[in-house]
């Protein structure tokens, strides 16, 4: 688990030195809804979970409307008073359609640390979605991850 956070934390800060341009940095919240399948042998069960994320993330400008969004969040999801905690490293690469609009894809690390019996702690997603900007300061954005 130390290894993971490791390599998560070195992931963000080589981000740091492609900055082309200009980079901003923010905060995250939202809110956060998790998909848990298990299956073993011929039997599959499958259980969502929802609740909050927070994290930070920096915006790397690479050209005109093009830039890298690596972040860490953490998030936590709740279903009849079981939490599952994770750590999540989406890195997103944004694309402007407008100087409002964005779409963004990217890969996203996953890493649960609750305590689990049975599960893999450690995931990768594919994760896509769209973004609208407010204003320079303030955003709002929906995210979808496809665990691999």
């Amino acid at each position: 688990m130390k290894k993971t956070i490791f390599i998560a934390v070195i992931a963000l800060a080589s981000f740091g030195t492609l900055n082309a341009q200009d980079t901003t940095f923010g905060a995250s919240a939202g809110y956060y809804n998790l998909s848990l399948k298990e299956s073993m042998n011929s039997f599959s069960l499958s259980t969502n979970a929802s609740g909050f994320y927070v994290g930070f993330f920096a915006d790397i400008e690479v050209g005109e409307s093009f830039s890298i969004q690596p972040e860490l969040q953490f998030g936590s999801a709740y279903k009849e008073g079981e939490s599952v905690d994770q750590i999540l490293v989406p890195i997103m690469f944004k694309y402007n359609i407008s100087s409002e609009f964005n779409i963004h894809a990217g890969p996203q690390l996953d890493l649960i640390v609750s305590e689990s019996e049975g599960i893999n702690t450690f995931g990768l997603s594919l994760g896509f979605g769209i973004g609208y900007d407010i204003s320079d300061q303030f955003f709002i954005s929906t995210n979808y991850a496809l665990g691999l």
